[in-house]
């Protein structure tokens, strides 16, 4: 429970670590008990594009904000527009990390463990005449995050897939968890999933979009400016799928 308190401090400090910011060390920290190594990881961001369309950022940021605290954030866009031909653009995320969870002292209880994920981003789909066959969709694949111990599941987040068609718009900020669970000292493996994605039918006298926005700054061209333009005024330093691990030393069993 004290694992969610300390969760719910995280997100009403808006205490995510900056994408791409500097890491405290665990005596900045208050020296935890456990800290969280981060060993050896595999992760791909990769687009996909044709005709007329576009993707943006496509990064894969592992930050450690405290010695107990690690912070995955991916980030991304995709814009697909009407052309003589249809349009299709993706990016797929996908991420590998081992981890190792190590005391920083003797006479600890076993650690507690927690992970929480959030996704935040846009949807929109700009409308189509009448006379027009141009049907756009624009796509946030399910966002899930698990960790392993050995072939065992021990922690799972999943964010739903959420998706808009012609003339839709949506706004997204989604959470799952936090949740946590008894663990020990020892090696992790956490596995991660996300993608975006946008595609736009033809459409010969009037240009349509669909645009999945889902990145802090995709440098997306100026030619999509009117699909972001409803959504321009949100704050989007937090857009993307971020996930929180934390480790903790687990509370005293209480005497009854």
């Amino acid at each position: 429970m004290w694992l969610r308190i300390w969760f719910a401090h995280l997100l009403l400090a808006a205490g995510f670590a900056p994408v791409g910011g500097t890491t405290a060390s665990g005596a900045e920290a208050g020296s935890p008990a456990y800290r969280i190594v981060v060993r050896s990881r595999e992760s791909q961001a990769t687009p996909v594009k044709s005709k007329t369309s576009q993707t943006g950022g496509g990064s894969i940021v592992i930050d450690q904000p405290s010695a107990d605290t690690v912070v995955i954030h991916m980030g991304g866009s995709a814009a697909a527009g009407s052309t003589f031909h249809c349009s299709t653009a993706a990016i797929n995320f996908a991420l590998n990390q081992e981890l190792e969870i190590t005391p920083t002292r003797e006479g600890l209880r076993p650690p507690r463990i927690g992970m929480m994920g959030r996704l935040i981003g846009t949807l929109t789909v700009t409308n189509a005449e009448k006379w027009q066959h141009a049907q756009g969709r624009a796509n946030q694949g399910p966002a899930s995050a698990t960790l392993w111990s050995g072939e065992n599941a021990l922690l799972s987040v999943d964010v739903p897939a959420s998706g808009v068609a012609c003339g839709q718009k949506l706004a997204i900020n989604n959470q799952c968890g936090p949740c946590e669970a008894a663990a020990a000292a020892g090696c992790y493996r956490l596995t991660a999933n996300f993608d975006v994605s946008a595609n736009q039918g033809k459409g010969v006298w009037h240009r349509q979009y669909a645009v999945a926005d889902f990145d802090p700054a995709p440098q997306l061209d100026p030619f999509w400016a009117d699909g972001l333009k409803t959504f321009r005024a949100v704050p989007r330093e937090e857009f993307g799928f971020t996930l929180v691990v934390r480790v903790v030393e687990d509370a005293a069993a209480t005497v009854r």
